[in-house]
C-alpha cells in the first residue's frame, strides 16, 4: 500500500509490524521520507517511536509511558550501571527494566556519555521475563543509526565506507555505526557491499587498487547478508554505489557546461567554445552510431564524440583528447534538467555530444 498525503494518523513503528501496510520496501522508504524526511533525526525518531519529548543529536530525554511494547524503543533514566549491566527508572513502569549488555570495556566512555545526555539512554524492549523487562541499549542505538541511513537512501546523501577486500561480484566494506561509537567510544561497524560495476563511472580495469581505501558512496538498500539459524539472528548488509555519487557530481558539472553552451548560441557570443580535457573510455561502431566515448577528467561526465568509421582505429581506450560541447541530446518532451526548490538537480534528461578540438 502506498502512502496517502491525506492520511489522518501518521504511521508509527507499531503500525509497520503489519506486513500488509507496505508490500514493497521502496514504498515504506518513500512514506518515511515524505512524512518524516523534513524533520530532524531526533524529532522523527521521537514521533516514529511515539516518544514524548525531543531527541536532538542523540540527546535523550525522559519519557513517561504506561507500558512497553516488545520491539519498540524508549528513553529512560539510568538508575544504576555496573559490570553486571544497567537498570532503568521510568515513570509508570512498575516492573524492573534491565539491560544485561556488558559495557565494562568502555565504562568510562559510557559514563561520560550519560553526563552529557542527562543520565538517560535509548533502548529497545526485547522481552518480558518473570516480571522484568529485558532491554537492549545496543539495539536501540543501532535502530537510531539505521533510521538515519534510510533517510540517506531516499535523499541520496553520501556516507563514507572503508573497502576491506575484493570478492566475487564486488567489494566487502564496512562503515561506522556512529550512534554506538558515540556511546561506547568503540568502533562498531556495519557490513557494506559495493558491486564491482558501481565502483567507477565507466569501466574499471584495476579492481585491486581500491582495497583499503576510504570512499564515499550513496547507500541504496539493506539486504540480508547472513543468517545464524542457531540463534535466529539475521545480519544485514548495506548495498551502496560509488558510481551513483559520481553521476550526481557529474550532473552538477554538466549543468554548468550546458549553461555555458547556451551562451555560445547567442548572437553576441564572440569567443571560441570552451575546450575540455578528457580521455577515451570506449568505442561504438553500429548501424546507428559510430564514435568514441569520452570521459571528462575530474568531472565525471561521459559523452559521445562522433567519429567517421574509417577513423575509429585512431582512438583507443585511455587516449587523451581535447573536446568541446558540440550539442546536447535531450529526451523528447523533457526539460534538460529538473531541480527542486533548493536548486538541487534531481534528474538529468540530457547527454552531451562532443566535438574534437584541433
Amino acid at each position: 500500500m502506498g502512502n496517502k498525503k491525506n492520511t489522518k494518523k501518521l504511521l508509527v513503528a507499531k503500525d509497520l509490524d503489519d506486513a500488509a501496510v507496505f508490500t514493497k520496501e521502496r514504498d515504506r522508504i518513500r512514506y518515511m521520507s515524505n512524512n518524516y524526511g523534513q524533520m530532524s533525526i531526533g524529532e522523527s525518531f521521537k514521533k516514529f517511536y511515539e516518544l514524548d519529548e525531543d531527541l536532538e543529536n542523540v540527546n535523550v530525554n525522559v519519557v513517561d509511558v504506561p507500558d512497553f511494547e516488545l520491539g519498540n524503543c524508549y528513553i529512560a533514566e539510568v538508575k544504576e550501571i555496573d559490570k553486571h549491566g544497567i537498570t532503568f527508572d521510568m515513570p509508570g513502569i512498575k516492573d524492573e527494566i534491565i539491560c544485561k549488555e556488558n559495557f565494562n570495556g568502555c565504562m568510562d566512555h559510557v559514563q561520560n556519555y550519560l553526563l552529557n545526555h542527562d543520565n538517560r539512554l535509548l533502548f529497545e524492549v526485547r522481552s518480558h521475563e518473570k516480571g522484568k523487562y529485558i532491554v537492549s541499549v545496543i539495539n536501540g542505538m543501532y535502530k537510531l543509526w539505521k533510521h538515519a541511513i534510510e533517510e540517506s537512501i531516499y535523499k541520496k546523501n553520501a556516507i563514507e565506507v572503508h573497502i576491506d577486500s575484493l570478492t566475487k561480484g564486488g567489494y566487502l566494506c564496512h562503515t561506522s555505526i556512529s550512534t554506538l561509537k558515540e556511546l561506547t567510544g568503540k568502533d562498531y561497524t556495519h557490513s557494506v557491499f559495493i558491486p564491482g560495476s558501481a565502483i567507477v563511472l565507466n569501466i574499471e580495469n584495476d579492481f585491486e587498487r581500491w582495497i583499503d581505501e576510504d570512499v564515499l558512496i550513496i547507500p541504496q538498500k539493506f539486504v540480508e547478508f547472513r543468517t545464524n539459524y542457531r540463534e535466529g539472528v539475521v545480519e544485514n548488509s548495506l548495498v551502496g554505489s560509488r558510481k551513483l555519487l559520481l553521476q550526481m557530481k557529474g550532473n552538477i558539472h554538466l549543468f554548468e557546461i550546458y549553461n555555458r553552451y547556451l551562451l555560445t548560441k547567442s548572437e553576441n557570443f564572440k569567443a571560441e567554445p570552451e575546450s575540455l580535457q578528457g580521455h577515451v573510455t570506449g568505442i561504438i561502431n553500429s548501424g546507428k552510431k559510430t564514435g568514441v566515448f569520452v570521459e571528462l577528467d575530474g568531472m565525471y561526465i561521459t559523452g559521445l564524440m562522433p567519429v567517421d568509421k574509417m577513423d575509429l582505429m585512431n582512438f583507443k581506450p585511455g587516449d587523451a583528447v581535447t573536446v568541446y560541447p558540440m550539442d546536447f541530446e535531450i529526451k523528447e518532451g523533457q526539460e534538460p534538467f529538473v531541480t527542486n526548490k533548493k536548486g538541487d538537480i534531481i534528474r538529468c534528461n540530457t547527454r552531451v555530444v562532443f566535438g574534437l578540438v584541433g
